[in-house]
């Protein structure tokens, strides 16, 4: 069946175990080296400006990486690897037959056993960083002797913390500095000694595979760039020449959500036929971190987020003012708490809800991306707009209430049976415009009674 459904009388029945939203895991994975803390979380009088997340604890020859490698157990990785395999669900029979239409130039045809470093260039927004995660868990099934470093922007680099299978995140810059990045990353023979059975004077790359998830060329060059042998990702931009498995044909995987998408671009490795849905992985500390937070508030009441923020622009935000009266709405019926989340860009959106509602929590733009998902596991329902703090409740177990505009929720909605999606659809629906020169009519049809309705299915 379908990730995305409508909330109901139903929805508030479904299991937090269920098998298309398994629970945050609360473990030891991948834990960071060092002494890799979340700093505490800000004076809530003060509101002084955004804390930094601390994702870089080592410095490789100019290269920045935020690692991460695994201090547990040698059964920890098959601990892992059995905790994932637990959460395997079967490709849909639609899914399954796209991917068969998918053609590959030069499929890889290696020794999986033989393959020891994998780096994966993941896109470069939360959203679409978070629904990458079933494809890294694909390749560590492929892979299952490999570690793997993901290259990551700095936004979106915290997210895979923790990840089955991830040795280390490279942190890369932005601009010019990118490329000189990756190349040292490339001959930096500090890094290549950290392989296993590696001899650096006669081996000329330091990973023995890539994989590109962004469609850019860019992407692909910069997986040449940092030394991979076999470069994997789909045909698009004219990079097929930068990769050795090109896989073409993405246009037929059209109307499947992005998970299945991002997952399409293994069928350059074999390809898989089950795959885990996106989760993400905490620390017991950061989620103890966060549950303080609300301890520290005074009251026993439920804890309510509100997202009134979107980073692609105001065709995804449904207007403050009716956040905020559905605010006012959810104290009186229900009794809850209120916790306005979002980043730095989101501080205005955040400031317009709380001038109504001066009793609620305001975290936005004042919470690392780790510490907001901490926040995440404590609420009882977050209600959105298509945002990328959308897609990390989902794949945490959190009920949500998601609001789209100009964007398609059949290929980025939440990837979860917790979620009411609500979509009031025009003729020119999805357009993907940042800015709508019709009055933003689909986003202002869904009312907030509609809205209030949805959230009465969690609460």
């Amino acid at each position: 069946g379908s990730p995305l459904q409508a909330g109901g009388n139903d929805a508030a029945k479904i299991s937090a175990t269920s098998s298309l939203s398994p629970p945050f895991l609360k473990g030891d994975l991948g834990r960071f080296s060092g002494a890799y803390k979340n700093p505490p979380y800000p004076s809530l009088e003060k509101g002084e400006g955004y804390v930094s997340c601390p994702v870089v604890s080592g410095e490789t020859s100019g290269q920045r990486v935020f690692k991460h490698r695994d201090s547990s157990p040698p059964e920890a990785a098959q601990n892992d690897r059995n905790e994932s395999l637990s959460s395997l669900l079967p490709l849909p029979p639609e899914v399954r037959q796209r991917f068969q239409e998918l053609q590959v130039r030069g499929k890889w045809q290696g020794d999986p056993a033989a393959v020891r470093r994998v780096m994966v260039r993941v896109p470069n927004w939360v959203g679409d960083a978070v629904m990458s995660l079933p494809t890294l868990a694909g390749l560590h099934h492929l892979f299952p002797r490999a570690a793997i470093t993901v290259l990551a922007a700095p936004r979106v680099a915290p997210l895979f913390a923790g990840h089955p299978g991830v040795s280390e995140v490279a942190v890369y810059p932005s601009g010019l500095e990118k490329w000189l990045a990756l190349w040292r990353l490339r001959r930096s023979r500090a890094t290549l000694q950290l392989a296993e059975n590696r001899k650096p004077k006669t081996e000329n790359h330091l990973f023995d595979l890539g994989l590109a998830l962004p469609n850019s060329w860019e992407a692909a060059l910069g997986l040449w760039l940092a030394g991979a042998k076999a470069r994997v990702g789909y045909d698009t931009q004219g990079r097929g020449p930068l990769l050795t498995a090109a896989v073409s044909g993405a246009d037929r995987l059209a109307g499947l959500h992005t998970v299945y998408y991002l997952l399409g671009v293994l069928q350059g490795l074999g390809g898989v036929s089950n795959f885990v849905p996106p989760r993400l992985h905490l620390q017991e500390e950061e989620i103890e971190a966060a549950a303080e937070l609300f301890l520290n508030d005074p009251g026993s009441a439920s804890w309510v987020g509100l997202s009134p923020g979107a980073a692609f622009g105001p065709a995804k935000r449904w207007p403050p003012e009716r956040f905020a009266a559905l605010g006012v709405k959810l104290q009186k019926e229900f009794g809850v708490r209120l916790a306005l989340l979002g980043g730095p860009e989101d501080r205005a959106a955040a400031a317009a809800v709380k001038a109504t509602l001066p009793g609620a929590l305001d975290l936005a733009g004042r919470t690392t991306l780790r510490q907001a998902l901490g926040v995440l596991t404590q609420l009882k329902l977050l209600i959105t707009n298509d945002s990328g703090l959308m897609h990390a409740a989902a794949a945490l177990g959190t009920p949500l209430v998601a609001i789209f505009g100009s964007t398609d929720p059949v290929a980025t909605g939440p990837f979860t049976d917790r979620a009411a999606v609500l979509h009031h659809p025009l003729p020119c629906s999805p357009c993907f415009k940042r800015t709508c020169d019709r009055d933003y009519q689909c986003l202002l049809d869904i009312t907030m009674t509609e809205v209030l309705n949805a959230a009465r299915n969690w609460l």
